[in-house]
């Protein structure tokens, strides 16, 4: 045998080799054909809004100021063809902020402050839309739409910020984009993702009088998130 038979020998069974450590490193292959699949996730949060005022406002601008927190939830995946899914996300997230006033309100002071804490249970459903599967990865991007029911609002209290109490509305409309991969490890698969939430619906109780100086500029208050979730399928 020459040479240049040896070398091509050589080279089909090393081709050989390659493709069955490929084969042995490709996990879960018939995970993506079944109909219904379910699992849940892990997340941290960082929620803070979107303000509109009056034109009356001037000078007057609230500050708010997001506060790490985080979020837990069940999904279940309904595949529809190898490159859509419908997505059924439903959780709880603990979300956290800061509302400063503008100081001209303080009386000299440096400023006003309001934590507000919010609860909101979620109930978002999606569709997922995925790329080819790329050895044990596969990108995708999601849109979408949510109710969200924020347990811990004050909206029905009769105080208000006269008497430090922030209030924000129950119920909270939103659509959300989120980008991520799926990882397909030997026993489960792994899906890291970065969300975003938009409130679509105005969030914000005024105060009990119309010509308050806490909230009679504002226009809207509508919450603004980035979710960070790790999900296992």
């Amino acid at each position: 045998m020459n040479r240049k038979s040896i070398i091509f020998v050589m080279l089909l069974a090393l081709l050989n080799v390659a493709n069955g450590q490929d084969k042995k490193l490709e996990n879960l292959k018939t995970e993506d054909d079944r109909f219904l699949r379910f699992g849940y996730y892990l997340g941290i949060n960082s929620v803070g809004a979107k303000m509109e005022y009056h034109d009356t406002a001037d000078l007057f601008q609230l500050v708010v100021k997001p506060k790490p927190s985080f979020d837990v939830g069940l999904l279940a995946d309904v595949r529809i063809n190898e490159f859509l899914n419908i997505r059924f996300h439903p959780g709880v997230a603990f979300v956290e902020r800061e509302i400063r006033f503008p100081s001209e309100l303080s009386n000299s002071k440096p400023l006003i402050e309001r934590v507000v804490k919010s609860s909101y249970v979620r109930f978002p459903l999606g569709i997922k839309l995925n790329t080819r599967r790329i050895r044990n990865a596969r990108p995708y991007i999601m849109g979408s739409l949510s109710y969200n029911i924020n347990i811990t609002s004050e909206e029905t209290n009769p105080e208000d910020n006269t008497t430090g109490t922030f209030r924000m509305k129950r119920n909270m409309y939103a659509w959300e984009f989120a980008i991520g991969t799926d990882i397909y490890l030997p026993y489960f698969k792994f899906t890291p993702s970065l969300h975003g939430i938009f409130a679509i619906n105005n969030e914000l109780v005024p105060d009990n009088s119309s010509t308050s100086d806490f909230t009679q500029h504002i226009a809207s208050m509508k919450s603004r998130g980035v979710f960070l979730r790790f999900t296992f399928e």
